[in-house]
């Protein structure tokens, strides 16, 4: 039955590969389904004692592999595995699943066996293709299985009875040691390291341990290094031999400070659990601590139970020097269970065509969905109210690395504030739209974004687009990434066309950030954004008092609307503002992860070309109640200077001309010099079955002390937001 079914899901997969353009190794056209025969084959036939049935199946495979852009080498290598495991497992024949597994090595050297079909002679025939490396090394893996024999059956040249050389007391010791010695010059580290051992097992010589230690060292075996380097010096220190023990010393530890290291991170709720590293079975206590390892590629393979049912985990991390490279375990289901709609469909393809259009169906893109839906809410005491509902979605394909989102936000604005009454316009009440376009793709190590926004009012019509390429560095613990944008405004007066009346304005904004996971627990962002803006940014309904020059030192901060109005000129006088600014802005926010809470502390520093300087201090504390209860008090602190042009009482003077007025002149408070506090709570409540239905409550308080400002110096302001959150897989 399993090779009925391997035919048919193999057939139009041989074929393929024999006219299939290169592929990328990382992702190749035949791995899903090889991968799923694979462990079919080793749950089913293998286990069931069809020995035969299942090399055949496999030898199969194989043909679907044939071409080298098929399958990636590691799915080749995985396939090779499980050759060998059928022949030295369920056949016995060890000669040829050590040949097998020598060609997995050869396809990928981090490849692993399979955890749970494992026997001293699948183990034997694994150990004896893995010290079968090449001379060069190979990777970590290999040079350390190689090494560690030290045996002298595995020395490609052995002891034969030759006399001991001068200052020797055993020839053995002096022929090996002449051997690690000459295989030192010639940089064939793995053999300095296996002669070295065999001399210093037959004579205990200080000198030679310190030579293995040397060339484990320039073999990559840094972890092995360090400790022959440390009982190197321990036993020079007794034989009081200072020189080489604080050379030894020295070395292992500068060794030390390069060795890599890999936290594997245990899931909850799993039992019976068995983490590998490369082969080797972690202890309980070594989980969520620092492993040191050497560098290299680690293959990371975990087994266990969640409610019952058995699960699996593997991945690669590749770690070089001073690394550390955090693994959270994620167990899934074991294998993938073959659709037997597809079998039937198979099964009853007359054509080549037919079996490629069973095999499309088959293959369903593996989407991640998240969707919801926000309301909020905005009051303040100068009389200005915003209600904001708002639709955002978000689809990611983590398998092939891009996806694509998207919101829709509309504002509903009303007001009736100081400002407006002090030009004695009536209150009123107007839409935003606000829509926006993103999506990314990763190449690798890079992400490249893409994305657009709009925002329509009455009387403004907002537009952008941008890029973001991002790249991830030392294991993606260091994210450095560049953006730019492109905005293009055009401000008009409400009612009137914007062919009678309009403004553009224009802005180039470059950002440069970057991330960095200092340790398993904590996140550094840094960010540098720069903004050239050009365009006429005055608001044509905001007009400015003036004064006389007599007047105007008299005026008060906070003075009352009819005191302002009993002492002005009568004239008004529109808003001026600069036509071009230049922003500049340093931000850094940092985040610890505790046992059950979250620390966030951000802090930006504003300066622009119009002298107005800020500072912005915000912290949240975010505490999981339970598994599905997470709260949050808010906290922000935010500091300005005003601009160089901002007057609480800007003089006019009159004269034979007419009145002559400030150049540049505002009333917007925003550029004035104020301080705000803000306070609030939040919390998440995760519900449903698979808890991916999240439902998010937050308020704030915002205080305001406007410290150099007509009409009022404070203002109090209330934020509420209600979101309602889904994410599908």
């Amino acid at each position: 039955m399993i090779r009925r079914l391997a035919q048919a899901l193999l057939a139009p997969l041989v074929a393929a590969a024999l006219t299939l353009a290169p592929a990328p190794a990382s992702a190749a056209p035949n791995d899903e389904e090889v991968e799923v025969l694979v462990q079919t084959v080793l749950e089913a036939s293998y286990k069931e004692g069809k020995y035969q049935e299942a090399l055949d199946t496999l030898n199969l495979a194989k043909q679907a592999c044939a071409k080298k852009s098929a399958c990636s080498s590691k799915v080749r290598a995985k396939l090779y595995v499980a050759l060998g495991t059928v022949l030295a497992g369920g056949m016995k024949k060890s000669s040829e699943a050590k040949a097998a597994f020598a060609t997995a090595i050869k396809e990928d050297p981090t490849v692993a066996l399979f955890p749970d079909f494992t026997s001293r002679e699948i183990e034997k025939a694994w150990s004896d293709a893995r010290s079968a490396g090449s001379p060069s090394g190979g990777n970590p893996e290999t040079k350390e299985a190689k090494a560690a024999s030290g045996g002298s059956k595995k020395l490609k040249a052995t002891y034969e009875g030759q006399p001991p050389a001068r200052g020797w007391r055993t020839g053995e010791g002096s022929f090996y040691h002449e051997l690690a010695t000459k295989a030192e010059k010639e940089r064939e580290w793995l053999d300095c390291i296996a002669y070295g051992r065999a001399s210093y097992e037959a004579e205990d010589r200080t000198s030679t341990r310190f030579l293995v230690a040397a060339c484990e060292a320039r073999a990559g075996l840094w972890v092995e290094a360090v400790s022959d380097y440390e009982a190197t010096a321990e036993a020079a220190s007794r034989k009081n031999i200072r020189q080489m023990a604080a050379q030894a010393r020295s070395r292992a530890d500068e060794l030390r400070a390069k060795i890599p290291k890999i936290i594997v991170q245990k899931p909850a709720n799993a039992t019976d659990l068995k983490v590998r590293v490369n082969g080797v079975e972690l202890a309980e206590d070594q989980l969520g601590a620092e492993i040191p390892v050497n560098p290299g590629e680690r293959t990371i393979i975990a087994t266990g139970k969640v409610n019952g049912a058995e699960q699996s985990f593997e991945q690669s991390v590749n770690v070089g020097e001073g690394e550390t490279a955090t693994v959270e375990i994620k167990l899934v289901p074991k294998g993938k269970a073959i659709d037997r709609a597809l079998v039937q469909c198979m099964q009853n393809a007359q054509t080549q065509d037919q079996f490629d259009e069973c095999i499309a169906k088959n293959r369903k893109l593996p989407l991640n969905l998240k969707f919801g839906l926000e309301f909020s809410a905005y009051h303040d005491s100068d009389k200005v109210d915003v209600v904001s509902p708002t639709f955002f979605f978000n689809v990611e394909n983590p398998t092939s690395g891009w996806g694509f989102g998207g919101s829709f936000l509309v504002d509903v604005v009303t007001a009736a504030s100081t400002d407006i009454v002090a030009t004695a316009s009536p209150r009123w009440t107007e839409q935003r739209y606000v829509p926006a376009l993103g999506g990314h793709k990763k190449f690798g190590d890079v992400d490249v974004n893409l994305h657009a926004a709009m925002s329509i009012e009455p009387d403004y019509l907002a537009s952008s687009v941008g890029t973001t390429v991002a790249i991830d560095l030392r294991q993606k613990t260091v994210t450095p990434s560049l953006s730019y944008d492109f905005s293009y405004d055009i401000a008009g007066r409400s009612g009137t066309s914007y062919e009678v009346f309009s403004r553009r304005i224009q802005r180039h904004a470059l950002d440069l950030a970057s991330s960095f996971v200092l340790d398993k627990n904590s996140v550094l962002t840094t960010n540098f954004s720069a903004v050239i803006e050009s365009g006429d940014s005055s608001k044509p309904y905001r007009y400015i008092p003036t004064f006389a020059p007599d007047i105007a030192p008299r005026v008060l901060p906070g003075q009352s609307l009819a005191t302002v109005n009993f002492y002005r000129n009568p004239e008004r006088i529109l808003e001026q503002l600069p036509l071009d600014r230049q922003r500049f802005a340093f931000a850094a926010r940092y985040a610890r992860r505790f046992s059950a809470s979250t620390l966030r502390a951000e802090e930006r520093l504003y300066a622009d070309s119009w002298g107005l300087k800020a500072t912005t201090t915000d912290f949240r504390y975010l505490y999981d109640i339970s598994e599905r209860v997470r709260i949050w008090p808010h906290f922000r602190f935010h500091a300005q200077t005003g601009a160089a042009f901002w007057q609480l009482a800007y003089v006019a003077e009159r004269t034979p001309t007419g009145l002559q007025v400030p150049a540049l002149r505002t009333g917007d408070r925003e550029l004035g010099p104020l301080v705000g506090v803000t306070g609030g709570l939040g919390t998440r409540i995760a519900f449903g079955e698979a808890k991916n239905w999240g439902l998010i409550a937050s308020g704030d308080v915002i205080y305001t002390r406007f410290l150099n400002t007509l009409f009022i110096l404070q203002r109090f302001g209330y934020f509420g937001a209600l979101t309602l959150e889904v994410d599908v897989e």
